[in-house]
């Protein structure tokens, strides 16, 4: 079958359904899907020779699954299957038990599932129905390996109407030939009913006529960001905005540019602590100075390539993000205090001397200088960030000044005690449960933050580690000291099994571990994981040969180790001689290698090989 044929029959179950669903209250829902294939930029011949051949997405063993959560007799959760079979370009199925159209009783989160083979990961789109409504969903075929799928024009979370949002726009300002192919979709990482921080996603939508629709619902105000992505064009658009019950948010253009845009409401916490000061003619200003200055970069031919916005948007890496939220939220032992784990040292000279004599010469390297365009967008979050910190110690709305402490305007790790105070001042303006709820676990992690920080502080060259004693993977408790003492020199290396850059660290660890055995160089790994699973797990994944010991959230020990060793990121590692003295902390690998070849000397399995001479060509006599 063609593929007019296809919409051709498409079109006709549309329209016999809709005649049989008019005047029906209790209408049937249909989800349908259509398919969208993104060409390849044009090439050279040559280069279009060399790139290997585009294959289109293969439907034939595609399976889509569509199924809710529901409750038994019993009162045991199980998934209530709606339809589970092949997909195809052009899908369409009306929902159904057995032979019977299914009917919802209320709006009900739905979950559509689709896996092109039987290996590959499945890609799914939650969605909220009713009867009567009807999803359209939407293939985008691409030419390199991230396809999309996802909801077509409008996306519809909503399950309590009352505290409904929106969140819209017509994007044609942004005048890009890929518009019919971007998505979007919104982001919030929040404190839920119970306390805890949550994030949760909305969308996403693929623009239609240049518009989109996202709707959700939210109990309280909340902060979030709404992106605009494009892969095809590399658009990547952004918004900060506040979603809020019954809330309706339109998107604009920011000035006269288009990589950060504007929500506008002009009503609601939105209007307070957004566009109080991003509509402000002086935060234009800054955003076009930025914007211009990179676009201007990029097309400079003789400047090299820049980091994409997302590496360098802050200063914290994606570890020390995870392992916040990983570790610290649940971390409630007591502050240790820094004159009980941090003395000074007797014995640690020669560490203290070695530290004098590599600062000299990291002193005389130059210091990196960030791209103009780079430094001019840090102006203009410190001005954003200026305006919400006023927001949060001086607003009359307490619930504003909430908000704003929520977005996270003072940095746990620079202002720590000034969002400290801010927090004790909130917590006297709200009744006990909602400050047990929404203040205390906010003002209990920036704490722990800063107690780190100070604890990580003052572990230096030259001071001894504080000691410790965990169980190793078979249930022994080991002592770092007892340890220690045993060894010359011994590495100890905070790390998870979800830590990418940790794992990019042990093949060097590995050759050196292996190099200097011998010379009674050890190292002991500390993991942070969550369990005992995702601990022995990565322990196994990557063949890591030496000492391990675990501090795990599920051993509900508070984690004492990983805060008066101050850890708020991982990797993170500290190299001690046997009397526990500092001689480097957060050393890399090729830094290590200098420092044991000097010590111990180059042990003929970390000598580079020698390039053989290339052989001369025999002359022809």
């Amino acid at each position: 079958m063609n593929n007019f044929q296809k919409i051709l029959s498409l079109f006709c179950a549309f329209a016999l359904i809709a005649v049989s669903n008019a005047g029906n209250p209790d209408a049937f829902s249909i989800v349908s899907s259509e398919f969208i294939s993104i060409e390849p930029e044009s090439k050279t011949e040559s280069a279009t020779a060399e790139a290997p051949s585009i294959e289109p997405v293969d439907f034939s063993e595609a399976v889509l699954t569509i199924s809710y959560e529901t409750t038994n007799s019993d009162g045991e959760a199980e998934t209530q299957m709606l339809y589970e079979g092949s997909y195809e370009e052009h899908f369409i199925h009306l929902l159904q038990v057995g032979d019977q159209p299914f009917l919802f009783s209320e709006p009900t989160e739905v979950s559509i599932s689709l896996k092109i083979t039987e290996d590959s990961d499945p890609m799914t789109i939650n969605t909220v129905m009713d009867s009567g409504s009807d999803v359209r969903l939407v293939y985008v075929d691409h030419p390199g390996p991230r396809d999309e799928f996802l909801v077509f024009g409008s996306s519809n979370q909503v399950l309590n109407s009352e505290n409904k949002f929106s969140v819209s726009g017509d994007l044609s300002f942004i005048e890009n030939d890929s518009l019919h192919t971007t998505s979007a979709f919104v982001w919030a990482n929040f404190v839920n009913s119970e306390g805890q921080r949550q994030g949760k996603q909305w969308g996403p939508v693929l623009v239609e006529d240049n518009s989109f629709v996202i709707e959700g619902d939210v109990d309280r105000p909340i902060s979030a960001t709404l992106y605009l992505r494009n892969q095809s064009s590399f658009l990547n658009a952004t918004a900060r905005i506040i979603l809020e019950p019954q809330g309706e948010l339109k998107v604009a253009k920011l000035g006269n540019q288009t990589q950060e845009i504007s929500a506008v409401s002009g009503k609601g916490y939105h209007a307070q602590l957004i566009e109080s000061w991003q509509q402000n003619d002086e935060y234009i200003a800054m955003v076009e100075a930025w914007t211009s200055e990179q676009e201007r970069s990029r097309n400079a031919p003789d400047e090299p390539a820049e980091s994409s916005d997302e590496a360098e948007d802050e200063a914290t890496t994606d570890s020390e993000e995870e392992v916040a939220d990983n570790e610290e939220d649940t971390d409630e032992v007591d502050a240790i205090e820094l004159v009980d784990v941090v003395e000074p040292a007797e014995g640690c000279e020669d560490a203290v001397a070695q530290e004098e004599e590599e600062a000299e010469t990291v002193a005389q390297a130059p210091e990196y200088t960030y791209p103009k365009w780079y430094t001019l967008r840090m102006e203009a979050v410190a001005y954003q960030n200026e305006k919400l910190q006023d927001i949060a110690k001086n607003h009359k709305d307490p619930n504003a000044q909430l908000i704003a402490m929520q977005m996270g305007v003072f940095s746990p790790y620079e202002n720590a005690e000034e969002a400290i105070a801010v927090w004790r001042a909130l917590a006297e303006k709200f009744d006990a449960d909602f400050v047990a709820t929404y203040i205390s676990p906010e003002l209990e992690r920036i704490e722990l933050v800063h107690t780190r920080t100070l604890n990580h502080e003052a572990l230096v060259p030259g001071q001894k580690v504080p000691a410790f004693t965990l169980a190793s993977l078979d249930g022994d408790d080991v002592s770092l000291y007892d340890l220690a003492g045993k060894k010359d020199m011994v590495l100890i290396d905070f790390w998870a099994s979800w830590c990418g850059p940790c794992i990019a660290t042990f093949p060097e660890l590995k050759k050196l571990h292996a190099a200097y055995a011998d010379e009674d160089f050890e190292i002991v790994g500390v993991s942070v994981d969550d369990n005992f699973e995702d601990w022995s797990g990565g322990v196994e994944d990557h063949q890591l040969p030496w000492v391990q010991l675990g501090e795990l959230k599920d051993a509900d020990n508070g984690s004492p180790v990983s805060k008066s060793y101050g850890i708020n990121f991982i990797p993170s590692t500290f190299l001690i001689d046997s009397q526990g003295c500092i001689y480097h902390k957060n050393i890399k690998p090729g830094d290590l290698k200098t420092f044991l070849v000097d010590r111990y000397g180059l042990d003929e399995s970390l000598a580079e090989p020698e390039e053989e001479p290339e052989e001369t060509p025999e002359m022809s006599s």
